[in-house]
């Protein structure tokens, strides 16, 4: 599959299962599967009648990098590809892919998550738990992008159990981390384990979400 993002309207959606993660406690892992149920339903919902959520997120992570002062041809970016209602990176990429060669696509393999290099012209193989590209691994990666089905306004995270995410995160150090949702994915506070990793920085539709702490 050769998907390529032309323009900041362009997006995808892919139908697929990923793993659920069982070492939560039961309480927490049963309050997370319940927000999980409900916000799954709440993101396929905007997802459906959403036009330009997508595009207002890539302005938005622009305007942050920019804050930083981190635009620049030597950065390394690590987004996902897609799946279902999750916000679509196309926009993303297609402003990217403007500033910088060195964007990786979240390839799950054996069980972890490797970042191998992307172009518009990269094969993508779509696999059971996500997706699969066949070229180099970017090392040394600067800022990781992940999706996400809730978050709080510290800007913790809730995935779709499988746990990938907080695994790798949880290996690499002095990388600025940033989840992308809608708005409405927003709640009072997401459960959280020891093990799960916190996002530095949550970009919605119509926020950005700092964690202070």
């Amino acid at each position: 599959m050769r998907c390529p993002p032309i323009n900041l309207g362009s997006t995808v959606v892919i139908h697929n299962k990923r793993s659920t993660r069982r070492y939560s406690s039961n309480s927490i892992h049963e309050k997370k599967n319940e927000i999980r149920k409900k916000y799954i339903r709440h993101r396929k919902t905007k997802h459906l009648n959403d036009t330009y959520g997508s595009e207002f997120i890539a302005i938005h992570l622009i305007k942050y990098l920019e804050n930083k002062k981190l635009i620049n041809k030597d950065i390394k970016l690590a987004l996902y590809w897609p799946m279902g209602s999750e916000i679509s990176t196309k926009p993303t990429l297609a402003a990217l892919h403007q500033i910088t060669e060195n964007i990786a696509i979240a390839s799950t393999e054996k069980n972890k998550i490797l970042f191998k290099l992307w172009s518009p012209n990269t094969f993508i193989k779509n696999t059971n738990l996500g997706v699969i590209l066949e070229t180099k691994e970017l090392k040394k990666i600067n800022i990781i992008i992940c999706p996400l089905i809730a978050f709080d306004k510290n800007c913790n995270r809730l995935g779709r159990g499988g746990g990938f995410y907080d695994k790798m995160l949880g290996k690499k150090k002095n990388i600025i981390k940033i989840g992308f949702g809608y708005d409405i994915q927003k709640i009072i506070k997401v459960p959280t384990n020891s093990h799960d990793i916190k996002m530095d920085v949550i970009i919605t539709d119509k926020y950005i979400y700092k964690n202070k702490y």
